[in-house]
């Protein structure tokens, strides 16, 4: 393609750009990577009103004096191109903000560029300036300025406040490569290596990856805190679809290997999802190395809660079991100064019937319970080894029995009646003694864990709640029939009446609409302490221990409401966050019925036994109400659901969230993005981020920026005067 054809190439689609512009109310101009010669100001109509311009990674050589015209303009981002100087009309933008002019062939700037009074953030570095004019000393309000990599013989002494003492450590590569990388169509690209390579490399050298695995994980540690990040956020962030991003399948496998992201395969049709291991962050933390532990030479204390850790993680998903094995192997070998780890290998089982032991071991030294029960090793092992360790005991086969290691517990010695379990199996005293002699291991007693699962009400923060008009009504009556007062009175009806007088409730809607901050301010407001469980962390344990564990959030909740009625003390509340999965339609069970929906429908069993008798106030939330089984529906005597916030509301909760918002900002936020307050939250603490990272407080620019990262499609975002989309 010749010059001249790029050049009518790149003017047409800046045609599009400037178009879309005008009709969009955008705040930023971008004309970036068109490969354009010269400046189009020509096709500009209406210049004053444009805040920001980026005409980066373009082919410019001079920019010209007309630049003056831009009069609102408070943002220029002329980085990438071949600038060999800057026009002296430039520092008649009295607006002007931030200035970025790095990679470029700069050899001097205007000497009174003092008269750009209002800038906050100047950029000249990877340029060949050998000098810089004494003007920069009189701008006040210059917090960030770079002029690094340039052909200065020594820095002034005025510039010194803006290197002493600082560091760009790797969170800033981070982030930075993150906002390069994020809608760049160019992104997995060389060019785009070439532009980023400062935080690339860091980026790259920290984690030990390929320049695509640095790009794909800078996006993944923006999610740091997030227990379930998925694909289509990360292809998002890249403008692409989830299909998209199938080629880089392999980079992601590899982040996994590396230990650096845990990802989760559910099965079942349920979606993939990753998150960052905790050690990862820590290291982020602390500006250390990350390097992977090798479990070497640990205490006989140690040693189990590594094990408890690579058992979770087995059953959540996030590792396989061909994976599972290599780490307790590895785990073994790199430890067999302790006796635990020698008789194992000793014991010459094979792999199956090790790791099964290895539970029955674990379950006893972490939870002073070795009891298993068939469906527990369906929960361990997927059904071909299942299905094996069943027939085996049926022929009397069983290993771990033959060779006197377990014995079969008679079925009146256990004493949970939910789960149908014929066959309860323990380590045999004999076992005990041989391979766990080295620990001292005594029963445990039984905490007082009642007391430290209650949330107090006093410590829980005041927050002020946006609503629509009808959820508000709703959740005005629940709040006044929880009162004090009223409850007590309403209980003592219920109970004249002969009707149950627990009171169960149950908050819906789609994620970040306020249902789980609105049960913490009732208990708050009410005076009523807070025992929250996430029914998720339930399902994940292991097959048979879910019912176990749910039983027992009962049975101390039941002791909790008993505490306080023998102190005169308002009953607490139950809450059970995202109880979606065990609120849904139940498994028709059939004799190919996988232990997972026997399970399932084990809990579903204890909830609704559960809310028959419940003595005091729980309240469920859930994102998907319309797949509630019905034999829940008739429980539920209050059911709320909150939807997404009207722009009203919208623009409150912007204002209360950020109260230096100009109430015109605020508004046109709360027109254009159709976001729930969980997504405005978000948003906010970006914003506070960036602060942080940058000392600038930030912009509405920035703004539009990180609400345009928070959206997960493009067709959520809704444009001023204009009908939202589906």
């Amino acid at each position: 393609m010749t010059e001249f054809a790029a050049e009518n190439s790149g003017l047409k689609e800046a045609r599009k750009r400037i178009k879309h512009f005008f009709e969009s109310w955008e705040m930023e101009l971008d004309l970036s990577d068109l490969g354009l010669e010269r400046f189009p100001l020509e096709l500009i109509d209406e210049p004053d009103i444009i805040h920001g311009l980026n005409l980066s990674g373009n082919k410019l050589e001079e920019l010209p004096a007309a630049i003056s015209v831009f009069t609102s303009l408070e943002m220029i981002d002329l980085s990438g191109n071949r600038l060999s100087k800057l026009p002296e009309a430039i520092v008649n933008l009295q607006n002007l903000k931030r200035l970025k002019v790095n990679d470029n062939d700069l050899t001097e700037l205007p000497e009174n560029i003092d008269r750009l009074s209002l800038l906050e953030t100047l950029d000249v570095s990877r340029n060949r300036l050998t000098h810089l004019p004494d003007g920069i000393k009189n701008l006040r309000r210059l917090k960030n300025f770079d002029f690094n990599l340039n052909k200065l013989d020594e820095a002034p002494n005025f510039v010194k406040k803006f290197t002493c003492g600082k560091k760009t450590n790797i969170l800033l590569h981070i982030r930075k490569l993150a906002d390069m990388a994020s809608g760049n169509e160019n992104v997995f690209s060389d060019i785009f290596f070439e532009r980023s390579k400062a935080h690339l490399k860091a980026v790259m050298e920290r984690f030990h990856l390929t320049p695509v695995q640095a790009v794909i994980y800078a996006q993944f540690l923006l999610h740091y805190e997030e227990p379930s990040i998925y694909l289509r956020e990360i292809a998002s962030a890249f403008n692409l679809c989830s299909l998209e991003m199938l080629p880089y399948v392999a980079e992601l496998e590899e982040l996994e290997n590396k230990k650096l992201l845990f990802c989760r395969h559910p099965g079942g049709g349920e979606t993939t999802t990753y998150r960052i291991p905790p050690e990862v962050i820590e290291s982020l933390r602390l500006d250390k190395p990350y390097k992977i532990e090798a479990y070497e030479h640990v205490s006989i204390d140690e040693f189990f809660e590594i094990t408890d850790k690579f058992f979770d993680l087995h059953g959540n998903n996030e590792l396989s079991y061909s994976a599972f094995i290599t780490e307790i192997q590895s785990l073994i070998n790199n430890n067999t100064h302790l006796s635990f780890c020698k008789k194992i290998r000793e014991a010459n089982l094979d792999v199956d019937d090790m790791i099964l032991l290895l539970r029955f071991c674990q379950r006893l030294v972490s939870y002073d319970d070795d009891s298993i029960g068939i469906s527990d090793i369906g929960g361990i092992f997927n059904d071909i080894v299942f299905k094996k360790f069943v027939r085996l005991f049926r022929r009397g086969e069983f290993e771990l029995i033959t060779r006197g290691f377990v014995e079969m517990k008679e079925i009146n010695d256990y004493d949970d009646e939910f789960f149908g379990d014929t066959e309860i199996f323990s380590l045999t005293p004999a076992a005990k003694a041989d391979f766990l002699g080295e620990l001292d291991l005594k029963p445990l007693k039984k905490k007082d864990a009642k007391k430290d699962s209650l949330i107090p009400h006093g410590s829980i923060t005041a927050k002020k709640m946006f609503y629509n008009k009808k959820e508000d009504e709703r959740i005005h009556d629940l709040f006044s029939v929880l009162s004090a007062d009223n409850f007590k009175v309403v209980q003592e009806r219920l109970v004249e009446k002969g009707l149950r007088s627990g009171f169960v409730c149950l908050f819906s809607g789609a994620p970040g609409t306020g249902k789980t901050e609105t049960a913490y301010q009732l208990a708050r407001e009410t005076g009523r302490d807070l025992m929250a469980v996430n029914i998720t962390d339930i399902q994940s344990k292991w097959v048979g221990e879910s019912e176990k564990n749910l039983k027992m959030i009962f049975e101390d909740y039941r002791e909790a409401v008993q505490t306080r009625n023998r102190e005169s003390a308002r009953i607490p509340i139950l809450l059970f966050n995202e109880a979606d999965g065990v609120i849904s339609k139940r498994f028709e069970l059939g004799s190919e019925s996988r232990s997972v929906d026997q399970m399932m429908n084990s809990l579903q069993n204890i909830i609704l036994e559960e809310m028959e008798k419940l003595p005091g106030i729980l309240i469920a939330t859930t994102n998907l109400v319309q797949n509630m089984d019905k034999a829940f529906e008739r429980r539920f005597l209050y059911k709320i659901e909150f939807e997404k916030p009207e722009p009203a509301v919208r623009r409150s909760i912007w204002q209360n969230m950020l109260p230096a918002l100009h109430d015109n900002d605020a508004e046109a936020l709360a027109a254009r993005f159709e976001f729930s307050g969980g997504q405005i939250e978000n948003i906010t603490r970006k914003s506070i981020a960036d602060y942080v990272l940058t000392g600038v407080e930030t912009s509405f620019e920035n703004l539009l920026k990180f609400c345009k990262e928070e959206l997960l499609t493009k067709q959520s975002e809704r444009r001023i005067g204009f009908a939202s989309e589906p």
